[in-house]
């Protein structure tokens, strides 16, 4: 009997595959390594930090255990991601062969630039007054045999009448209105996700920016579940199209400028 190939889409490849199929072919199917970005690093130790936070009690959850805490939980980002510090420095190759030292004046810009960020959270919401249902949880659906919907959560919390709240942290700025929808998607995506598990839609989603100290916020209804799932099916139709026919077409915007994989995309190579 032959395997069911499974498709695993989360919000990320979701956005790959609608920016360029291309990308997506190169980050899921051929899983090729990718450069770490420093946006990306000081993300990871910022929520990292926030997650760490809400382990302590909640009378110790302040503003200076949480940057007291910044050196201890670089070190365990980088035991579990060792390439990241190649963000920090060009010239370190990629991928790491041999392990390197990093100044201790990058690392303090580093740490003086998380510090900005969480100084801002902390203006945003008091997390002694929060109890978080779950931090960094993995949440995941089999919507058919061959179609599985997943995702991290940074934060879900619930109250005690049972209204669940999903809470992502974003390190870069709010977007505009016109980008804003787009910015919803992936949360819209996690209440569906909990949605098919519980039955229960989620009475808020919020977006949560550090740079500006926004919060985005948007009270999702059953319409908003069933066009969710109506996108979600449709990608993964394509994708399964894509993968039927090998036909993984490349899409040239601005965000080419970005892409790690600008180097071995035909657009750009192709005399």
């Amino acid at each position: 009997m032959t395997e069911i190939e499974v498709l695993q889409l989360s919000p990320s490849r979701i956005s790959d595959y609608q920016q360029c199929p291309a990308l997506y072919k190169y980050r899921a199917i051929d899983k090729l390594p990718e450069r770490p970005g420093l946006d990306a690093l000081r993300g990871s130790l910022v929520h990292l930090i926030l997650e760490k936070i809400f382990t302590l009690k909640s009378s110790e959850r302040t503003f200076e255990n949480a940057i007291s805490s910044t050196a201890q939980n670089w070190q365990l980002l980088i035991e579990s991601e060792p390439d990241l510090i190649c963000a920090l420095d060009e010239n370190i190759e990629f991928p790491l062969s041999k392990e390197h030292t990093i100044s201790q004046d990058r690392l303090d810009i580093l740490f003086a630039e998380v510090k900005t960020l969480v100084a801002n959270y902390f203006q945003i919401e008091d997390p002694r007054r929060i109890e978080p249902e779950s931090t960094e949880k993995l949440i995941e659906f089999d919507i058919s045999s061959s179609l599985k919907i997943k995702g991290f959560v940074d934060r879900i919390d619930k109250s005690p009448d049972g209204w669940i709240r999903i809470n992502d942290y974003k390190t870069g700025k709010s977007p505009n209105e016109n980008f804003s929808a787009k910015a919803m998607f992936q949360l819209k995506f996690y209440a569906l996700v909990i949605y098919k598990q519980m039955g229960i839609i989620p009475k808020m989603l919020r977006l949560i920016y550090l740079k500006d100290s926004q919060i985005l916020t948007y009270e999702p209804d059953q319409r908003d579940i069933e066009l969710v799932l109506a996108k979600v099916e449709n990608i993964a139709e394509q994708i399964s199209e894509s993968k039927i026919n090998n036909h993984w077409p490349t899409k040239v915007s601005k965000l080419c400028d970005y892409c790690y994989f600008k180097s071995i995309c035909p657009e750009f190579t192709t005399n």
